[in-house]
């Protein structure tokens, strides 16, 4: 992750702009001390990182911002217990559940960040994917279960797909730009972060399926991708309930300001995300952001679960979540 990082930061200098970039169990002496927050490698972390910046809960408990690389390293975190607070793909919070460790999900901050990249104009359904060489990050992982899912109720062969998986986002569209393949599945902002290093490198790249769209039009008793949020140990939730109360409150801050500061929240952004600014400034119009307590939305969380369980159980850790898991 390393190595892919230092080369995608010095791709990125190409488009003239350079991005910035022990085991502790949960008790009150550890929030007194500050907590880590492990935000992801992925557009709703420039809510985070806003919230925490100008919000009023650091007033309360300091909150320092971390990031971690890939799913599995969020997975091990919170069941070492190293990891107490972070952002997650909503799937992840719940198969920790299921496989026994005690977190709960805060909120969601998106409805979705998948789109589909194609070299071919001629490449603008699931249908035409068919036969094609496909990249896909995360193997079982919310992109690709979103994919998954679309191809099973419209009726597309996704083993005609010549998929090849990745562990990272900036090794999918690096891969994507450097070879021959002919779509890649990316989120924001690593998407637009692409496009402006291929037009660089006169290349030309589309976005051409709205995988989010595509969700809402199929889907029509859960219309929004819950795709990720916060989740956090239950007991460090119950001994600190009016910090994350207040931090919530933060978050809805943090969107409201970004959405009418772009072009600030994309310097500022650029600091915290393995992205530059150009390519967040992009990417903040495809966010579809939202800051929403997921006991707010349990209907469309159950119907998302429930989708991904007829897919296949295991996915979810074997079992559909109970409406105590939302906070």
């Amino acid at each position: 992750m390393d190595r892919l990082r230092r080369k995608f930061m010095q791709k990125s200098a190409m488009l003239g702009v350079a991005a910035l970039g022990g085991i502790s169990m949960p008790n009150m002496l550890f929030a007194k001390g500050g907590i880590d927050l492990w935000s992801a490698p992925a557009l709703i972390s420039l809510v985070v990182a806003v919230a925490i910046k100008q919000g009023k809960a650091k007033d309360i408990m300091e909150l320092r911002y971390k990031e971690w690389s890939n799913p599995d390293q969020l997975r091990a975190g919170f069941a070492s217990g190293e990891f107490v607070f972070g952002a997650s793909p909503s799937n992840v919070g719940v198969n920790l559940y299921n496989r026994g460790i005690d977190v709960a999900m805060l909120n969601i901050l998106t409805n979705g960040l998948n789109y589909i990249y194609a070299k071919d104009e001629s490449l603008n359904d699931l249908k035409d994917l068919e036969g094609k060489k496909v990249i896909v990050p995360f193997k079982n992982d919310l992109p690709h279960i979103v994919l998954q899912a679309l191809c099973k109720e419209r009726n597309v062969d996704i083993n005609k797909m010549k998929i090849e998986f990745v562990k990272t986002p900036p090794e999918a569209v690096m891969l994507f730009i450097a070879k021959d393949y002919d779509a890649v599945l990316a989120q924001e902002p690593m998407s637009s972060a692409m496009e402006l290093m291929a037009m660089k490198n006169g290349k030309k790249v589309r976005r051409t399926i709205d995988l989010n769209q595509i969700w809402s039009d199929t889907f029509k008793d859960c219309p929004k991708i819950p795709q990720a949020g916060l989740i956090v140990r239950r007991d460090f939730y119950e001994q600190n309930s009016n910090f994350f109360d207040i931090f919530h409150s933060d978050l809805k801050d943090a969107l409201k300001w970004i959405l009418n500061n772009q072009t600030q929240a994309a310097n500022f952004g650029s600091k915290y995300l393995p992205t530059p600014e150009p390519a967040i400034l992009r990417a903040i119009p495809y966010g579809n952001f939202t800051v929403d307590r997921c006991k707010d939305i349990s209907d469309n969380l159950d119907a998302f679960f429930d989708i991904i369980y007829e897919l296949n159980p295991n996915l979810i850790g074997g079992k559909k979540p109970p409406k105590k898991l939302y906070l």
